[in-house]
C-alpha cells in the first residue's frame, strides 16, 4: 500500500508490479477458458458441452476486465 512519503519512482515501481500482476492473472484466465475448451471438445454431452463454454466465455470476459 503506498504511503504518503514514497517518492515517485517508488510508486512508478509498486504501479508498474501492479500491472503485471493483473496482465498475469488475465493470462491465467484465457489459458484456463482454453484449456476448458479443449476438454470440451471431448465426449461429452450437450448440456455440458454448452455449460463448459459458458464458462470459458466468463472467464475471457474476467480476462478482459
Amino acid at each position: 500500500m503506498p504511503q504518503d512519503n514514497e517518492s515517485p519512482d517508488q510508486l512508478k515501481h509498486e504501479l508498474a508490479n501492479s500491472e503485471a500482476k493483473v496482465r498475469a492473472a488475465q493470462h491465467l484466465l484465457k489459458r484456463a477458458a482454453e484449456e476448458i475448451e479443449d476438454l470440451v471438445e471431448a465426449d461429452c454431452e450437450d448440456k455440458q458441452k454448452n455449460k463448459a463454454s459458458q464458462a470459458a466465455e466468463r472467464l475471457r470476459r474476467a480476462a478482459s476486465l
